[in-house]
């Protein structure tokens, strides 16, 4: 496939360009980290960075493909943390609701990430797009450890269920529409629903 000219791919890049890049989007989680994404300045970033501001579009294409690549590497970082303490051994239901749970309050701790996960699903730039379509595919990931199975069929629909009632109700609480707690509580009904019902 053909690729249109723009940031090349992390994966293509030489050892020194790519070290340059992360240490880029690093600088971009630490100030995401410290400020909502509306008010983080990407000159600011290069400085951190210690690059000049025309490196950072080497790299990416706009603030949403940077802001992209910060959070897929925040993303990991929950991964990371979940892989490391194994979940408990309980039926499939109560380990699904400890990685949500657990998902919940790493954004409650951090509610400007989901800011950005929100900006990210409107954006019209194709290279932060083509992040976030990763970002599905890694939480997926997460979510697998959980499951009993592969995700497939029913599973496949329990997961799709319950991170659309989970976007659903954080965003209605970073938007100051509903509390943090319905988010969990949210959660814990459709499992139950859909449990009860298996």
């Amino acid at each position: 496939m053909l690729r249109a000219a723009g940031p090349p791919p992390p994966e293509e890049l030489r050892r020194d360009l790519r070290e340059r890049r992360e240490r880029i989007v690093r600088a971009a989680l630490k100030a995401l980290a410290g400020s909502d994404h509306e008010s983080v300045k990407i000159s600011e970033v290069a400085r951190d960075a210690n690059v000049a501001l025309g490196t950072v579009y080497r790299y990416f294409s706009s603030k949403e493909h940077l802001f992209a690549a910060a959070f897929y590497e925040w993303q990991h970082a929950m991964k990371v943390r979940l892989e490391k303490s194994a979940l408990a051994e309980a039926p499939e239901q109560d380990r699904l609701r400890e990685v949500f749970h657990r998902t919940i309050k790493a954004f409650q701790v951090q509610p400007q990430f989901f800011r950005v996960l929100m900006a990210l699903q409107t954006t019209n730039d194709s290279y932060a797009a083509e992040v976030y379509e990763s970002l599905s595919v890694q939480f997926e990931e997460i979510v697998a450890a959980a499951f009993d199975g592969p995700i497939e069929g029913d599973r496949r629909a329990v997961l799709v269920t319950l991170q659309a009632v989970l976007y659903n109700s954080l965003r209605s609480w970073v938007t100051g529409r509903g509390s943090i707690k319905s988010a969990y509580e949210d959660v814990d009904n459709a499992l139950r629903l859909m449990y009860r019902a298996c």
